[in-house]
């Protein structure tokens, strides 16, 4: 004679649905989440490319729209050391970072543009992410961001 097997008791109902406020601050959380680690993962690009434009590596040619690769290589580690820097507040919820990733991912996005003749996919793909990261930060990140 073999027992019937336990079933899980369910503490939440089977009908729960949250309500429209607290959905809309799960999916506010979740964009703004979604962009700080794509911020993060563009800085991250920009240092990797930065250090490759100062160290002269094969990776990167030396076809600048204006200036030199040294030039841009300084420019693209320091734009990917603050990009991380505000990547890291987004996530963390400061109200400041949101103002600060957004003026670094639109000039990044504009500063990848320059590369377009040289590294064309490149280019457009973090533009791309670019736009992706303004998108949750701009639309998402209006109501319950703490100082």
């Amino acid at each position: 004679m073999s027992t019937p097997p336990i079933q899980p008791v369910s503490t939440t109902p089977m009908d729960y649905d949250p309500s429209d406020s607290l959905r809309d601050d799960m999916d506010r959380a979740t964009w703004l989440e979604f962009a700080a680690i794509l911020l993060f993962l563009v800085g991250m690009f920009n240092v990797i490319d930065g250090i490759a434009a100062i160290r002269d590596s094969k990776y990167v040619v030396n076809q600048v729209l204006f200036s030199n690769l040294h030039a841009w290589g300084w420019f693209f580690l320091i734009w990917g050391i603050l990009q991380l820097v505000a990547a890291f507040a987004v996530y963390k919820g400061a109200r400041w970072a949101v103002f600060a990733a957004l003026i670094t991912v639109f000039f990044n996005a504009i500063a990848h543009l320059s590369a377009a003749k040289t590294y064309p996919v490149w280019s457009i793909t973090i533009v791309v992410l670019d736009v992706v990261i303004m998108y949750g930060l701009v639309v998402h990140s209006g109501r319950k961001v703490s100082t």
